[in-house]
């Protein structure tokens, strides 16, 4: 089953979006206030290292596996974070 933009969807996105600015501002210094989340991750100067870090703590936070080739095919914050929030609405339609 996959949820296209359904509002509880919507309403996941907006957590993971603000999980992943509060991650990412920290680990790169940036203001949380101006921070771009459609630009693409490489934008904001994360290694493969960091990505990979990220995606652990994604993993631990949603209790879903998130692989760094997820970001890579989802390149911002804004199309990751729809991305995971649908990835967890999947998960509990099967639970």
């Amino acid at each position: 089953m996959h949820t296209n933009g359904t509002s509880e969807d919507t309403t996941r996105a907006a957590a993971v979006s603000d999980w992943m600015v509060n991650y990412i501002s920290s680990v790169i210094d940036m203001p949380k206030d101006s921070f771009p989340v459609n630009d693409r991750f490489d934008n904001y100067g994360l290694d493969s290292v960091e990505i990979t870090i990220m995606c652990g703590m994604m993993e631990e936070q949603y209790e879903i596996e998130v692989s760094p080739s997820e970001v890579f095919n989802n390149p911002s914050v804004a199309a990751l974070s729809l991305h995971i929030a649908q990835r967890i609405s999947e998960r509990s339609a099967t639970v």
